[in-house]
C-alpha cells in the first residue's frame, strides 16, 4: 500500500513538473514573440523619426535657425531672441486703432497672426482682417539697440 501511495505521489509530482515546464515554455515563447514584435516596432519608429528629421531639415532649409551664415549677421542675438524681438514688434503694431500700420498699403484693419523668419533680411507673416487673409514678405533690420525696422516688400491675398 505504501508503494502505491509513493508511486501515485511520484506520478502526481511528475505531472505537476510537466505542467510547469510546458507552462514556462509557453511563457518563454510568448515573451520572445513579444520581444520580436517590440524590436520590429522600434525599428519602424526609428525609421519614422529619421524620416521626420530629414523632412524637417528639408522643409526648414529657408529658416534662420538652420542658416549659420545668416545667424552671423546678428552675433549678439540668438535665432530665438531675434524671433521673439520681431514677433513682439509686429504684434505690438497690431494694437494700432486701424490695424497694423506695416500693412496699411493693403488696407485698414489688417493684423499679423504669425511669422516665420526666412533669413537675416526677410520674414514671412500671415495676416488677416477677420474675413480675408494672406501672406506678406517683409524686409527687416535690427540695430545695435535691438530695435527692429520692417518694410513690406510684397503680399499675397487668398480668396
Amino acid at each position: 500500500m505504501r508503494n502505491k501511495i509513493i508511486q501515485y505521489l511520484l506520478i502526481f509530482i511528475s505531472l505537476i513538473a510537466l505542467y510547469l515546464f510546458v507552462s514556462d515554455l509557453n511563457k518563454t515563447e510568448a515573451f520572445v514573440a513579444s520581444q520580436e514584435r517590440m524590436t520590429n516596432r522600434m525599428e519602424k519608429l526609428k525609421d519614422s523619426i529619421a524620416q521626420l528629421v530629414t523632412d524637417q531639415t528639408e522643409h526648414a532649409y529657408f529658416s534662420l535657425a538652420l542658416n549659420r551664415d545668416a545667424q552671423l549677421s546678428y552675433p549678439n542675438l540668438s535665432p530665438d531672441d531675434l524671433r521673439f524681438l520681431l514677433e513682439a514688434y509686429l504684434l505690438e503694431q497690431n494694437d494700432a486703432p486701424n490695424g497694423n500700420p506695416l500693412l496699411s498699403s493693403i488696407g485698414k484693419g489688417w493684423i499679423v497672426n504669425k511669422i516665420s523668419i526666412v533669413n537675416h533680411k526677410w520674414l514671412l507673416a500671415d495676416f488677416t482682417n477677420g474675413s480675408q487673409w494672406g501672406d506678406a514678405l517683409f524686409q527687416y533690420q535690427v540695430n545695435n539697440n535691438k530695435q527692429a525696422r520692417l518694410r513690406l516688400l510684397n503680399h499675397v491675398m487668398y480668396p
